[in-house]
């Protein structure tokens, strides 16, 4: 990009004469100091200012004349090559100047038509329904007090403490009143299986042993003595399965069969949900790796500066905290950092692939889809340039939103393996999923 001469020149005088009119110097009235002892006093500074100034007008006004592809992405911040040779730089010459900013990266697209891709097959059974509803009778039971021997389900409360040679109770592990469900494990000894079968006010001492492996460190490979005292004794008493009870769990069933084919309908369209995720996980895992892209650094450190600043107002930071924990990248920003990282990277990739496919034109709109949308959301006076370019704007966002569909309507899934009922089906698709993005956080590692 080259400046002429005249123009800095020109606005090098600008500037001073407007400085000279605006400053005091000592020894002259505000306004009154001659040019030439401006120009000794501040002269330098000001042709610094001025070509700054010069440069950045410049720069921008040819970026207005830049296909939107070749614009500087918003949040990027452009550098001049060379910058310390500005220094040196002389009014009355030409100043030419390489500025360097990130775009939105281009994309050479793998295959994204034409794939045959293996899925998982589900289906809803009865035998998943009947689960939802025990379920639900589990969120809807009562707790009531339990008279006889305890059993795993049940809600006890117990004091325990470690036990030293003499088999006194070791003050700092004594715990009283704890109270966990029976079989959830939820205690530091796991003593689940130690409890059951005792009544309220019984005491026992056990012997407890733990591996290398267990997950408190203060346990690993010891043993114990434990002295154990059931003080208290729930029970989960669940509803019966009869129309009332449908009518509880949501006032629109008026009968266990209309209940029975609400969950029907929900876990279907779950499935289906699941289904399509998992089908557009398997097209952009494959293009991701078949296509070809550098994401700009910019672009992924603004992603997950934004994930980071939202998940910390989700957990109630309000926005001057958060500034502030942005700003001094404290422990809990950092841990948020690089644990979205990897899921801003994929994120970015499908997002930078899609709009790849959308400038291929691949992409068709229905008849009149966008004069709707053009009715519905350009409101009020605008001149014929900007509705122009503020139809184009939604012509690509209504484009962009249809290449999941496209995808899905453009390659071939088919179903492998047994045909599994839902809960057996979210877990397969779960686990292929974490799998799948470790899988791809190994690569990208190792790359």
């Amino acid at each position: 990009m080259t400046i002429a001469a005249a123009d800095l020149q020109k606005a090098y005088g600008e500037k001073l004469a407007k400085y000279a009119r605006e400053m005091t110097f000592k020894g002259f009235r505000k306004g009154k100091a001659p040019i030439d002892f401006v120009t000794r006093q501040i002269g330098d500074y000001v042709r610094e200012e001025v070509v700054y100034d010069t440069i950045d007008s410049t720069f921008n006004a040819e970026v207005e004349k830049l296909a939107m592809e070749d614009r500087p992405l918003p949040y990027a911040k452009a550098s001049i090559e060379g910058e310390d040779k500005l220094k040196d730089y002389k009014l009355g010459e030409d100043l030419t100047v390489t500025i360097a900013y990130d775009v939105f990266p281009a994309v050479e697209l793998g295959q994204y038509k034409g794939l045959e891709l293996e899925v998982l097959d589900g289906q809803v059974t009865d035998a998943d329904i009947d689960a939802e509803v025990e379920s639900l009778r589990e969120q809807n039971a009562n707790i009531m007090n339990k008279e006889g021997e305890a059993k795993l389900g049940d809600i006890a409360t117990v004091d325990y403490a470690e036990l030293d040679e003499a088999g006194v109770a070791i003050e700092a592990t004594k715990r009283n009143d704890f109270t966990f469900t029976l079989g959830s494990s939820y205690n530091q000894y796991k003593i689940d299986d130690e409890v059951v079968g005792m009544k309220v006010g019984d005491q026992k001492t056990v012997d407890k042993s733990y591996g290398e492996d267990f997950s408190d460190e203060s346990l690993r490979g010891r043993s114990v003595k434990l002295s154990i005292t059931l003080t208290k004794l729930k029970e989960r008493v669940l509803p019966e399965v009869d129309d009332d009870f449908a009518q509880d769990v949501k006032e629109e069933y008026k009968t266990v069969a209309d209940l029975r084919e609400g969950i029907r309908k929900n876990l279907t369209e779950s499935l289906e949900n699941m289904q399509k995720d998992e089908k557009l996980d398997l097209v952009f895992s494959a293009l991701r790796k078949s296509s070809k892209y550098t994401i700009p650094q910019s672009m992924r450190d603004f992603s997950i500066r934004t994930e980071t600043r939202n998940q910390l107002r989700q957990m109630g930071y309000d926005a001057q905290t958060v500034d502030r924990m942005m700003e001094e990248n404290d422990n809990t920003v950092l841990y948020f950092q690089t644990l979205i990282a990897q899921r801003v990277d994929t994120n970015l990739a499908d997002q930078v692939i899609m709009h790849a496919i959308q400038q291929s034109g691949a992409i068709t709109l229905g008849e009149g889809e966008l004069d709707k949308a053009v009715e519905e959301q350009l409101k009020g006076e605008m001149s014929d340039e900007e509705k122009k370019a503020a139809t184009e704007n939604i012509k690509m966002d209504l484009e962009f939103a249809k290449v999941p569909d496209f995808l899905l309507e453009n390659n071939s899934f088919k179903p492998t393996g047994d045909k599994l009922d839902y809960r057996a089906y979210s877990k397969a698709y779960y686990d292929r999923l974490y799998s799948a993005d470790k899988d791809e956080e190994t690569s990208a590692s190792e790359e």
